[in-house]
């Protein structure tokens, strides 16, 4: 399922180079992957919904030399077919809890997937690993 995923997240870069956005499969990988903070806390594995809708998230990485350009949150539809994700893309490191997209889509039991995570350094660019987060109540 997740080499599934990976391929739609692959899909997406053309529909973001038509938005004038940056197209992070021609950027160098960078082989460490992004870290999720929810109200300055980092996070594990698993999200707080309740949390998560109150305070957004944001994308923090360990190395603060670099900063976070554009991201990915990718998702299940629940329609229940195979191949229904939905992709958002969000410039710059954060979601604020009052984005309308964001808090009509993901729900409690969901697994959220930060990918084309596109960081800057020194005028250059790099894209990071794909991370998962599961959703609980």
């Amino acid at each position: 399922m997740k080499v599934l995923l990976i391929s739609f997240f692959q899909f997406t870069h053309i529909i973001a180079l038509s938005q004038g956005q940056i197209d992070p499969s021609k950027l160098p990988v960078v082989h460490y992957k992004p870290k999720i903070n929810v109200n300055g806390i980092k996070q594990q594995v698993a999200i707080s919904f309740d949390t998560l809708m109150k305070y957004g998230l944001q994308v923090v990485l360990d190395d603060k030399s670099f900063k976070v350009v554009q991201f990915d949150i990718g998702y299940d539809c629940h329609s229940k077919a195979v191949f229904d994700f939905s992709v958002q893309r969000y410039s710059g490191d954060k979601v604020n809890p009052t984005d309308v997209y964001f808090k009509r889509r993901i729900l409690a039991g969901d697994v959220i997937d930060i990918a084309n995570t596109v960081i800057e350094n020194n005028g250059y660019r790099y894209e990071m690993k794909t991370v998962s987060y599961s959703i609980v109540k």
